[in-house]
């Protein structure tokens, strides 16, 4: 009977103590490795927090020492029931010499420390994610946030997110040099701390951690898999800037505006329209005066100052274009500013960004089209009252989905913008009219942006996944498999190009053109790469992305491969000026690259 009963005893219970804690222990550490980077991404959120009430706090020294302290206006503030302006002695004529000032001293930091600082963060927190393996350098973000504090407190037309992203997304790059993280790591941590930065400054905590996954394409593609990473760093980080801020909205709204009439859903629809014809009209703008600006003849240090100068003069004329304007966007909704001279702000506020930013000037995009949004949105409303006065249209309603309407086509961000508004001005009573709004505006400003020059507001973004340098392993499996059953019959890759490549090392276009795959096999004389992880051996700032490994018979993804052996066949991918400074920079010359009028692995053949 006890024999019996020994024989059917587990043989975990038979273990020694020292046994089961090392069993213990391996089982914690497993724990750990798969799931340190929700604590990470928590460490990232404190860090937007407080990033967002430092850069908070510049921006108001930069306001009282530029807009009040030369210029001797006061812009209304946002939050309050009935907003105004303030001007000085002498009325608005100082503007200019504060815009000027504020631009002067931004392009003497930024094309003197960090020229990569210049323009609108959010697309350089982008191109981080798809292109440099989350890599940012330190000093980005503390030159971005100084330069951005002085361009808007002086009057410049721009938004505090890309600062704001910036700095967050600085911060988490500097932890993961610490913590020596893998970029795929690295990535994740990238995307949390845009979520955490923008969700602090915005008080918008689930907008924006849908917004950070939503950013990166320009279709309705997600890098899904990193949302629980957002959420947490967006949730801490707002639960820290309510320490210092509280609780309530950016924006104040008239009590119980919501969606309860079906026939507004008219006036919706066409508010969703214009948005997008706006939406697609604002890029072409934008990169209209920046590329005016580069053909410009004069340093770059100076080139925003002659930007900030012009955008004053803009200012005299339009003082509700200066800064951000967000209080004029509250007087919007809930003060009765409405008229005609709404729509005229909103093309004076695009000429006015894109003169700040375009320029070489420093600030985000999200909050100057807040202000489109809002202004469109209030005289959409405004003309269909007179149109069909028994509707009675509110403003305030259209203002708030307007803001959320012209964004989701400019930045191709529709869901995030949905719940990002009603956070921000707590109109969650909204939601209906403006998901009708948003989906249209979309649609629209696709549709017409393909036949434009410059299609998008955010430039690093591409049009899907398999475009990403992110996800070009998969790409790489998925032709090999269909190689080796011989079925590959795409435009996207063509068989010659992939069998050039792999015989004498040629390069493919990508994403567009705006990079190429590549191959490079380890001779002996290639000690930088021999021994060495893949992890390691690629992960310097810039440096290409190592696709896959060819060893022997096998194509073998990088985290699996071990250490480069002599003789590995490596595919890379990389930025085209990433690509270019690589070979030079280790002496490597590649067979003519592959561009005979195919889309190369990844191009968009939809849009120019």
């Amino acid at each position: 009977m006890n024999a019996s009963r020994q024989q059917r005893t587990p043989a975990s219970l038979l273990r020694t103590p020292g046994q089961l804690g090392a069993r213990l222990g391996g089982s914690l550490r497993s724990v750990w490795r798969a799931n340190r980077l929700l604590l990470y991404a928590a460490v990232v959120g404190v860090f937007g927090g407080l990033g967002a009430q430092l850069f908070t706090w510049l921006l108001d020294w930069g306001e009282r020492i530029f807009s009040v302290g030369i210029a001797g206006y006061q812009h209304p503030a946002n939050g309050v029931l009935h907003p105004a302006p303030v001007f000085g002695p002498w009325g608005v004529w100082l503007i200019p010499v504060a815009t000027a000032v504020g631009g002067l001293l931004c392009g003497l930091l930024v094309y003197t420390l960090a020229p990569e600082a210049e323009g609108h963060g959010t697309d350089a927190a982008v191109a981080a994610y798809h292109f440099h393996g989350g890599h940012v350098r330190p000093i980005v973000p503390a030159v971005k946030s100084v330069a951005s504090a002085i361009t808007i407190g002086s009057g410049g037309a721009a938004g505090r997110e890309g600062p704001t992203a910036q700095i967050s997304v600085g911060a988490a790059s500097i932890l993961c040099d610490l913590l020596r993280l893998r970029d795929d790591e690295r990535r994740v941590l990238v995307l949390a701390g845009m979520a955490a930065g923008l969700s602090a400054i915005f008080r918008s905590p689930l907008g924006m951690a849908i917004f950070a996954v939503e950013i990166m394409y320009a279709s309705m593609a997600s890098e899904y898999e990193a949302l629980p990473f957002t959420l947490i760093a967006a949730v801490v980080a707002y639960a820290v800037n309510g320490l210092f801020v509280g609780w309530k909205p950016v924006f104040l709204l008239p009590a119980d505006l919501a969606f309860t009439r079906p026939i507004e859903l008219l006036g919706y629809a066409f508010l969703g329209i214009a948005a997008g014809i706006v939406g697609a009209l604002e890029p072409s703008i934008f990169y209209g005066v920046r590329d005016l600006f580069k053909r410009l003849e004069v340093p770059n240090h100076v080139k925003p100052a002659i930007g900030g100068f012009l955008m004053g003069c803009v200012g005299m004329l339009f003082p509700q274009v200066v800064s951000t304007g967000y209080g004029w966007v509250q007087m919007a909704m809930t003060s009765g500013y409405v008229g005609h001279l709404l729509i005229v702000l909103v093309f004076v506020k695009i000429l006015a960004m894109s003169l700040t930013i375009s320029s070489g000037g420093s600030g985000g995009v999200f909050g100057p089209n807040v202000y489109i949004g809002a202004m469109l949105g209030a005289w959409v409303a405004f003309v269909m009252d007179k149109g069909f006065p028994l509707a009675h249209f509110s403003p305030a309603a259209f203002a708030v989905v307007g803001m959320g309407a012209v964004f989701a086509g400019t930045a191709r961000v529709p869901l995030a913008t949905l719940i990002m508004v009603a956070e921000m001005t707590g109109g969650y009573g909204l939601i209906v009219p403006a998901m009708l709004a948003s989906a249209l505006s979309f649609i629209v400003q696709r549709s017409l942006g393909a036949r434009l020059r410059y299609p998008r507001l955010y430039e690093s973004q591409v049009e899907a996944r398999l475009e990403s340098p992110v996800h070009h392993q998969r790409i790489v499996e998925g032709a090999f498999r269909l190689l080796e059953g011989g079925q590959l019959h795409t435009a996207a890759l063509t068989l010659p190009d992939l069998s050039h490549l792999l015989r004498v090392g040629g390069s493919l276009g990508i994403h567009g053109g705006k990079g190429r795959i590549f191959t490079l096999t380890l001779g002996p004389d290639d000690h930088a790469w021999l021994g060495r992880s893949p992890e390691r051996a690629f992960d310097a700032p810039n440096a290409p992305t190592l696709v896959a490994i060819v060893r022997g018979n096998e194509v073998l993804p990088s985290r699996t491969a071990g250490p480069l052996q002599l003789g590995d066949l490596l595919i890379l991918s990389a930025h085209d000026h990433t690509y270019a400074e690589f070979l030079q920079a280790h002496g490597i010359r590649i067979a003519y690259p592959i561009d005979s009028g195919e889309a190369g692995i990844g191009q968009s053949t939809s849009e120019p």
